[in-house]
């Protein structure tokens, strides 16, 4: 992968073995928990972390898509800004990060999603991404109107979707598009991304359906980050390159999500995370999220969502990474040690958490020899 084109103006083809990025921070973030002490998502604190992660020479800046509150209205679930637009603006005032849009392919054509991402990719100079889901949370497709697919069905949608907006990033005239459940009449999109053929395409697709679209379609397999066994993840990356590269003679980078709690013992960062995920834990928020990818996922296994629970309220994932800045390299070098590309992080205070990572943590990756020091500039748009 580190020799694709877009490396020129993309970080995510970059050469770092272990490449970096911020997840889920455009709302009210990956976790679930009722402390008063998490991060507020207000534009300027969204900012700061966009620009901590840029100055540093992160790879990815990944916001999440939601357009309606699990629980009940007014729930802090619901607290998040959209992907393209926050996207647009982040991508003006960095310079280094990809900056990547998270999209529910049944609630934005692809002639809209196109025209849009395209504009982030020129506003960017060339480092946008685009983060495809196919639309599991049943009630936001009912909110637009919208009949809720069947998992293989919802793929089949984002097969159709995927090559309609690729063809209208490519194709220099206009076309006709037709298929099962997307038809284009006279299709055409100016101008055309920068990025040639399109711009980097990530998907978090863990059941047969999600691997083949992956394999089909994108640069960035997302795997669920069920376990932190090792042996489990390292045959899951090599059992996603298998199949990407037997069927599609494709190359894959292969990423996967952390949340990170980062203390100066590991006991301390144990309490924390007993604090906000058990002792003020937002179980109701949880029990709606679970019984939802219960009814309508099969990305993750249910008996292994049920045990999942204290992690999905502690950063929807079943890796931590706990306790001092020595501990944490250590388990992302083990991590990367499995074949993984590329890791999101989350915390439940962003700022905090990104500060204390850069300090302590980025430069023992780059003694370990999985990053090269980051000689970018330093000062970011709008400084």
């Amino acid at each position: 992968m580190s020799d694709d084109p877009r490396g020129a103006t993309n970080p995510l083809f970059n050469r770092n073995k272990l490449k970096l990025g911020v997840f889920a921070f455009n709302g009210t973030g990956a976790y679930m928990t009722k402390i008063p002490e998490q991060f507020d998502p207000t534009w300027a604190n969204t900012l700061e972390v966009s620009q901590q992660a840029d100055r540093a020479g992160w790879e990815a800046l990944v916001p999440y898509a939601r357009w309606r509150a699990f629980v009940e209205p007014g729930h802090r679930s619901g607290t998040v800004f959209d992907c393209y637009t926050w996207a647009s603006a982040v991508a003006a005032l960095t310079n280094y990060s990809c900056v990547l849009s998270t999209v529910h392919v049944p609630v934005i054509h692809p002639i809209v999603g196109a025209k849009m991402g395209t504009t982030i990719d020129h506003v960017s100079n060339g480092r946008f991404g685009l983060n495809i889901v196919c639309g599991w949370f049943s009630e936001e497709i009912k909110m637009f109107g919208g009949v809720p697919l069947g998992h293989a069905d919802r793929y089949a949608y984002a097969d159709e979707w995927i090559a309609a907006m690729k063809r209208l990033w490519s194709d220099p005239d206009a076309f006709d598009f037709e298929g099962k459940y997307i038809r284009i009449v006279s299709g055409m999109a100016q101008p055309k991304p920068l990025q040639k053929p399109y711009p980097a395409l990530m998907n978090a697709g863990g059941s047969t359906a999600g691997r083949h679209f992956v394999a089909k379609h994108c640069d960035m397999a997302f795997i669920p980050a069920i376990t932190d066994d090792e042996s489990y993840i390292r045959e899951q990356v090599k059992a996603y390159r298998k199949l990407a590269w037997d069927e599609h003679h494709r190359e894959i980078e292969v990423w996967s999500a952390v949340y990170a709690v980062h203390r100066d013992t590991y006991e301390e960062a144990e309490k924390f995370v007993d604090y906000y995920a058990e002792e003020h834990g937002d179980d109701a928020y949880a029990d709606y999220f679970l019984a939802e990818q219960l009814t309508n996922a099969q990305t993750i296994p249910p008996e292994m969502l049920k045990r999942m629970r204290r992690s999905f309220k502690a950063g929807y994932s079943g890796i931590g990474l706990l306790g001092p800045g020595e501990r944490i390299a250590n388990q992302l070098v083990r991590l990367s040690a499995c074949g993984l590309d590329g890791i999101l992080l989350v915390w439940v205070d962003f700022q905090e958490g990104i500060r204390r990572f850069n300090r302590e943590v980025l430069p023992l990756l780059e003694q370990a020899g999985l990053r090269e020091p980051f000689r970018g500039n330093h000062e970011s748009p709008g400084d």
